[in-house]
């Protein structure tokens, strides 16, 4: 998560009666284009949708995989603008097409990242990595599972707290 998301997520949290809290979605959708009011674009809410970014070649990712997923925080008055300073570019929002096979679209490095604002990146990441931005939403399985899922269907499940679900369902729901 990145630190803008995850101070909106804690206040969300701190702030359970209001019922301004992340959708889960049944089972019966196991994919983004399964939910109400889904649509081909940029938009995320950050409490049905997320953006996001799937991040490879991660010397420190755990797990040992050199992968990891980063959440960010979404303007959602003003979806085409900026607003996290870790999270999508200008660019990155105008170019989204989420829903085309990850080969079709633009990956970037950590030199782009840094030129489109993330000034960071590399020092987060690492300056071999590189990554692809997505929107998530999360869903349970048939086995009661939550599972955080990319539009194009890629998808994880927590693994004992120490992944970015582990983390998201921790911050927002105690586990």
């Amino acid at each position: 998560l990145t630190d803008k998301l995850q101070s909106h997520l804690q206040k969300l949290a701190n702030d359970f009666q209001q019922g301004n809290q992340p959708k889960i979605h049944p089972s019966a959708m196991p994919r983004m284009s399964n939910i109400p009011n889904y649509d081909r674009s940029a938009h995320a809410d950050n409490l049905t949708l997320f953006h996001g970014r799937e991040i490879r070649k991660v010397p420190n990712a755990n797990g040992g995989t050199g992968f990891v997923l980063q959440l960010s925080y979404a303007d959602d008055t003003n979806p085409s603008k900026a607003v996290d300073p870790q999270g999508w570019s200008a660019r990155e929002i105008s170019g989204y097409d989420g829903w085309r096979h990850d080969a079709n679209r633009q990956w970037r490095r950590a030199a782009t990242y840094k030129e489109e604002g993330f000034e960071t990146f590399d020092e987060e990441f690492g300056p071999e990595a590189f990554g692809l931005n997505h929107r998530f939403y999360l869903h349970y399985d048939n086995g009661g599972r939550m599972w955080l899922s990319a539009e194009d269907g890629c998808e994880g499940t927590p693994s004992q707290g120490r992944n970015l679900v582990g983390k998201l369902g921790g911050l927002l729901f105690g586990i």
